[in-house]
């Protein structure tokens, strides 16, 4: 099976890359599972469902694993049901819909996620619940996201906000996170060494392939630079310029046709 991160990966500011459709088309008639990942759980997962479909990606909802779905597991494992959710109302209904109400005035739990609705009153109440010593938990770690023309804060910055006011950080959950690979594992039901990870980032799509066991794919489409990878902590098994050389390598051991 392979897993594939998203931005950076298979598309670029709303444009999939080259090769990227001809590469998940090959898939399809392979026999080789896969799944598309991604860190960012500003909206639910049927709006990145419809997001992927409109870009001609066409995967089903079984093949797209987000934070948020990272998250909603791992509360459930562990018995949280009323958690208050530093999120933007949409992904509040997302986890209501499997049983995790969002809490206002006694939650069981604080989670922050990527919240693009958000408000002081938002910042005030979550300092109020993390103060308490309520769990504490992050849907990722990532600091910025990128958006045609820069970035915006993300939940990392967001940790960073709360690690001054609260002195506490949360147990994050998405890349490169446990989370993240225990969802993997549960969804492909594979052993690591059968999985190869694809990403563009070294710290969050290497570190994890690493962590995991998993086969590192480094793609040279986003952040990363071919002449930054001697300086990782962690070494991608391969890198290629792109999901073009990718699908090459992977006729090449017959993988796919």
């Amino acid at each position: 099976a392979i897993a594939f991160d998203l931005d950076g990966t298979m598309y670029l500011q709303g444009t999939p890359l080259p090769g990227a459709l001809e590469l998940l088309g090959s898939l399809r008639g392979s026999g080789v599972e896969y799944l598309l990942v991604t860190n960012n759980s500003s909206v639910s997962g049927a709006t990145y469902l419809r997001k992927l479909t409109a870009l001609g990606l066409a995967p089903e909802r079984r093949q797209v694993l987000t934070s948020n779905d990272v998250a909603m597991s791992h509360l459930k494992a562990v018995g949280i049901r009323r958690p208050y959710l530093l999120a933007t109302e949409e992904v509040r209904a997302d986890y209501g819909s499997v049983g995790l109400a969002h809490e206002e005035q006694a939650p069981d739990a604080v989670l922050l996620t990527f919240d693009t609705e958000l408000t002081f009153e938002k910042l005030a109440a979550a300092t109020r619940h993390i103060n308490a010593g309520l769990p504490y938990l992050a849907t990722h770690p990532d600091v910025t996201c990128p958006v045609q023309g820069g970035f915006l804060p993300d939940a990392g910055a967001f940790i960073e906000l709360f690690a001054a006011a609260t002195g506490r950080r949360p147990e994050v959950l998405g890349k490169p996170h446990a989370g993240m690979i225990e969802e993997i594992h549960r969804r492909l039901m594979l052993p690591a060494e059968s999985i190869a990870f694809v990403g563009d980032r070294m710290q969050t799509d290497i570190q994890m392939a690493a962590d995991a066991g998993f086969v590192g794919v480094l793609t040279l489409t986003g952040v990363t630079q071919r002449s930054e990878v001697a300086g990782g902590s962690a070494r991608p098994d391969v890198v290629v310029s792109g999901m073009t050389e990718l699908h090459e390598l992977l006729r090449q051991v017959e993988l796919v046709p």
